[in-house]
């Protein structure tokens, strides 16, 4: 099967970035032709001081012809999209659709129906331009970039797309990453129908499992902003001085949050570190702690946790409430609440004889939910069926 990746790339390398390289891995592995074709948004900040320049962001003409290209030489059997804001545009599913080939989209986040694509406004849950096909909240509230200008251009993009309905009739599947988002999809201002939009986790390769004797500290690693809790997290830990957390990132808020928790030496902040230095963190910790303030979608490092048989303290937020199983995989706390996150790893640690119960959960669930080889069948039956659909 010969298959044409689109992503646009971000500014900050990120979870996005890591699937596309990780799909396109195991189906070359597998046996299949794979073509990547990648957009670049290092220029967004003059991007949109131009308002006429913002505005390719709704048909981008020149990237449109440059898929229509590709398809005429390498005659892919099915184009795979995992982002196409900004540069790359919904020109592209267009380009697909001119030279009739099926077009997958994978929902990382909540870009089309949030201007933010995060469902989140002043650290709180926000979901005001849900059911709006023209949302001005966003735009009321400066939600993309701290802009009204740019938020209105965003809001235009998604929003002349829903009018047109090209979300609705040009995209073959969806691919969601979890059931909490596909209904939050679903029931929203797309217009998309229900067996259009298919669930199927993110995977990782297999990184072994980890000690069975962990060391005496917790986990953190991501990016460092705001919905990613780590102020909450950071908070916790100064109630617990004879506990360790390392964070592992970097992002807008590590300078100030490195600046304000100093004084405690039980909170290191170590920086950015190589995929593989985060793994043998994994494999040591006691736990991995995810206290994001939004609706995650599928952080890999959930994933990543229990693959080396750790299990996960995370929000009871979103999707996170469904990938944790509270007293088998990992722990539930309240969302933004320091306090209660306090609780649950005093639990965690007086629980000992429980510890060898949860590693050998955490590392039952990638197994039979993460594990390449059940990606790999998963996104191939989308792929087939959509293609046959098509041809039907």
């Amino acid at each position: 099967m010969k298959i044409l990746f689109i992503h646009n790339k971000y500014k900050q390398y990120g979870g996005e970035d890591v699937a596309v390289e990780l799909e396109t891995e195991v189906l070359i592995k597998k046996g299949h032709e794979v073509r990547s074709i990648l957009f670049d948004n290092t220029t967004i900040g003059s991007f949109f001081s131009k308002i006429t320049a913002g505005f390719r962001s709704v048909y981008n003409f020149s990237s449109a012809r440059l898929i229509s290209k590709a398809i005429l030489q390498f005659k892919p059997d099915v184009i795979h999209i995992h982002n196409l804001f900004f540069a790359a545009s919904p020109s592209v599913i267009y380009a697909a659709n001119k030279h009739k080939v099926p077009v997958i989209l994978t929902l990382h986040n909540y870009r089309l129906i949030c201007a933010n694509a995060l469902l989140l406004r002043n650290n709180q849950v926000c979901e005001l331009c849900t059911q709006k096909k023209i949302p001005l909240a966003g735009i009321k509230y400066k939600c993309y970039r701290d802009s009204s200008v740019a938020s209105a251009l965003v809001t235009a993009i998604t929003g002349i797309h829903k009018i047109s309905a090209t979300w609705k009739n040009k995209v073959s599947t969806y691919i969601t990453l979890n059931e909490f988002s596909r209904s939050k999809l679903l029931h929203s201002s797309l217009g998309v129908p229900e067996h259009k939009m298919i669930t199927k986790p993110n995977f990782i390769p297999d990184p072994g499992e980890g000690n069975s004797d962990r060391e005496n500290f917790f986990l953190f690693a991501g990016r460092i902003a705001k919905e990613k809790g780590v102020h909450v997290l950071a908070k916790a830990f100064t109630y617990m001085p004879g506990y360790k957390i390392i964070i592992a990132g970097d992002g807008p808020e590590r300078k100030l949050l490195q600046e304000n928790f100093s004084p405690y030496s039980n909170i290191f902040f170590a920086g950015q570190m190589e995929k593989k230095q985060v793994s043998e963190y994994m494999k040591k910790c006691k736990a991995f702690i995810c206290p994001s303030i939004w609706y995650e979608v599928a952080p890999l490092t959930i994933i990543e946790a229990f693959a080396t048989g750790t299990p996960v303290i995370a929000s009871r937020l979103g999707s996170m409430a469904e990938t944790i199983i509270d007293g088998f995989n990992g722990l539930h706390f309240t969302a933004g609440d320091a306090d209660d996150l306090r609780k649950k790893i005093e639990l965690f640690m007086k629980a000992t004889e429980q510890h060898s119960m949860f590693y050998k959960n955490a590392r039952q669930t990638y197994q039979q939910k993460y594990h390449e080889d059940i990606h790999y069948n998963a996104v191939l039956k989308i792929y087939e069926d959509a293609i046959g659909k098509n041809n039907a």
